[in-house]
């Protein structure tokens, strides 16, 4: 049996159950947290931690609208990156990355 990483229970209800635009969510969901995420793991390795907070800022709706526990990750990066704690973000990051990954190869197979 697969681990469901994702909850379509949001988008469905936001669309009224509308098949096309479900799709259309999760291909945009691909596309732009694939980006995000490459942008996000550059802003960790060198330490950019405004780029940091404005990533994770823009990551954190999409990650809750899909059900993903990665969005308190997300938050947790958000507030390092406006910090000057000296706090490492890359456990944080690793985690987001880790089940980022597993959801858009799981959302691809599924759609």
């Amino acid at each position: 049996m697969k681990k469901v990483f994702y909850n379509l229970s949001q988008i469905i209800e936001l669309s009224e159950n509308d098949s096309e635009f479900i799709k259309l969510m999760v291909a945009t969901f691909i596309t732009e947290m694939s980006s995000d995420l490459d942008a996000l793991a550059v802003a960790v390795l060198e330490k950019d931690r405004a780029n940091v907070h404005s990533y994770a800022q823009k990551m954190k709706p999409s990650l809750e609208l899909f059900g993903l526990k990665g969005h308190h990750m997300a938050l947790k990066l958000e507030t390092r990156g406006e910090s000057q704690d000296e706090k490492d973000i890359h456990e944080d990051f690793m985690y987001l990355h880790r089940e980022l990954e597993e959801t858009l190869i799981q959302l691809r197979r599924d759609f």
